[in-house]
């Protein structure tokens, strides 16, 4: 008889899947699952969503909606946060400022500009989150969805929030294409994977005790295969091992393609502004949701790839299971940083949570991580001591930025987003002298530049 949380269930298919794949454990049946969010009309939606689901699975569980926070978090056993702070506007901002200085992005939710201003605006909501939860459930599991994963989950770990997991579908998704490519059957592909959320590498693959490397390498060769994973198939080549996440992430994260011409992005199909299509298809399907919410015929659920209900399952019910979890490190990657946010196998079972330890990452991999690393942590001393000139360190220390924009272009671009998002962030100070470079032009809002979009799209 757990309550389950869901902090930002509006974001309705997320909500409704795991609210399906919880629900179809029958020792959750009778489970209460609250849904909260800001605004009302999502909320009642997902709520709709979820009754349909339920009954779909035959479970009877006690569904709470509500937009008190405090409310929502009283009593809960399971939080879980699958927060977007700003939405789609404050997203514009995060693509369209970089824009303005030959900056451009495919994702742009993980790293660089875009994933460290989505990090800045989740701040203050993920402290408030976190004193409620020391305040009304503080033995409650935490599951954080929201990314961006490695400075969202630092911020868990500095708050004090300990039974906390950072949950991400990237491997078990690229285990799944790596099973395609290599022409296995569900199931039969054995791997081993470490890293940072995102950009973690596929360290074992093997199958009935077979290295599959050597077979990849050939999958490489083959035209067929490489045109659904350009960039990735490029990495494997270049750095020996293959990687989490898809190839429209990997483009953004280096500065071996985006930054070398319009040719080289064509080439490797790297699809500029892609999260800014999903983000319009989202917008679609949402008011399409929104209006069948009231439909009461009950809806059969198919199983997701996500690890929430399974960690939940396993958690409570003593049952133990491995997922791939984000956590401190704290020795199970002898060569990164205890405190450093990383991804590897997972044991969950009776009331633990506890990553495998990996031993060392390959060089390789290790030298792709670090500047993100770096990120991290340069956030992180951001919010802690107001001081501005960490974000533009931040920006500086980034792949990608470094390799378009000049030392005072990324001062200035970070003038602009820090004007732009204003309140929505913490307060950022000057102690080093400002950028030289003028902005340019005035610094357009988010309502701005999502009124322009939508009139675009609809016209």
């Amino acid at each position: 008889m757990i309550k389950i949380t869901m902090i930002g269930a509006g974001s309705m298919v997320f909500s409704r899947n795991l609210t399906g794949d919880i629900l179809s454990y029958p020792e959750f049946h009778n489970a209460t699952i609250c849904y909260m969010d800001i605004d009302p009309v999502r909320l009642a939606a997902a709520e709709g969503w979820g009754r349909r689901v339920a009954a779909g699975v035959g479970a009877q569980p006690r569904f709470q909606a509500t937009t008190d926070l405090d409310a929502a978090l009283t009593g809960a056993d399971v939080v879980m946060i699958m927060l977007q702070v700003g939405g789609l506007g404050a997203t514009l901002l995060d693509f369209e400022i970089p824009r303005r200085h030959g900056l451009n992005f495919t994702i742009a939710d993980t790293t660089g500009p875009g994933g460290l201003f989505r990090a800045l605006r989740t701040y203050p909501v993920l402290v408030r989150l976190c004193r409620g939860i020391r305040a009304h459930c503080p033995r409650a599991l935490v599951i954080n969805y929201s990314n961006p994963m490695s400075m969202n989950m630092a911020v868990l770990r500095d708050e004090g929030i300990t039974t906390a997991v950072g949950l991400c579908h990237s491997v078990q998704g690229t285990a799944d294409r790596l099973t395609w490519y290599l022409g296995l059957k569900p199931g039969e592909l054995q791997f081993e994977c470490a890293g940072i959320n995102h950009m973690a590498g596929f360290l074992k693959l093997e199958h009935r005790g077979k290295d599959l490397y050597p077979q990849l390498f050939q999958c490489a060769e083959n035209a067929e295969i490489v045109k659904r994973d350009r960039v990735r198939f490029d990495l494997l080549r270049r750095l020996g091992f293959f990687m989490t996440e898809s190839s429209e992430h990997h483009a953004e994260y280096n500065p071996w393609y985006i930054p070398h011409g319009r040719e080289t992005v064509a080439g490797m199909e790297v699809p500029i502004d892609e999260y800014l299509r999903r983000c319009d298809e989202s917008e679609r399907e949402f008011a399409a949701l929104v209006a069948s919410a009231g439909d009461l015929t009950p809806l059969a659920h198919t199983p997701s790839p996500e690890y929430g209900a399974k960690v939940i399952y396993g958690y409570f019910c003593d049952k133990p299971q491995i997922v791939y979890g984000n956590m401190p490190n704290r020795g199970a990657i002898d060569n990164l940083p205890p405190h450093a946010i990383v991804e590897t196998p997972t044991c969950v079972g009776g009331g633990v949570l506890r990553l495998t330890a990996i031993g060392n990452l390959p060089s390789p991999i290790l030298g792709y991580v670090q500047p993100h690393l770096v990120q991290h942590d340069l956030f992180i001393e951001a919010v802690k001591t107001g001081r501005r000139e960490c974000i533009y360190q931040a920006c500086l220390f980034d792949p990608l930025t470094a390799s378009v924009l000049t030392l005072d272009e990324i001062n200035t671009m970070c003038d602009e987003l820090i004007a732009a998002h204003g309140s929505g962030i913490p307060r950022l100070t000057w102690q080093f002298p400002r950028a030289s470079v003028p902005v340019c032009g005035p610094v357009p809002s988010a309502g701005e530049l999502l009124a322009a979009r939508r009139t675009r799209r609809n016209g």
